[in-house]
């Protein structure tokens, strides 16, 4: 599983080079992700080669979104229509906000 990371100041940019964040992918992106999160205020996944994600997909992301300091953030980028609509299905839309392009999110 490849995962571009990239620490620009206080932020965490997350660039996962694969396809599907299902069960199979979850745990190991949870744990790489997870090593790198510490003292961020914002991380912001670019999830533009992401076309699917399943609860386990879903459950990954609340896990590292909790383990954000207080006031912390997390933003979705470039997600695919499939992901915004389960985003909103879900109500997750409200907590991990979406955005077009990974420039906006970091804004």
């Amino acid at each position: 599983m490849e995962i571009v990371l990239e620490e620009i100041g206080q932020v965490l940019l997350v660039r996962p080079q694969f396809r599907r964040l299902d069960a199979a992918a979850a745990i190991e992106f949870r744990n790489k992700v997870g090593d790198h999160m510490e003292g961020r205020q914002l991380v912001v996944m670019a999830l533009g080669n992401v076309d699917f994600v399943d609860s386990s997909g879903l459950g990954c992301l609340i896990s590292l979104f909790k383990r954000l300091p207080p006031g912390g953030a997390m933003r979705l980028a470039e997600a695919s229509p499939a992901v915004e609509r389960l985003l909103k299905l879900t109500r997750l839309d409200r907590v991990l906000p979406s955005f077009g392009s990974v420039q906006q999110a970091m804004a």
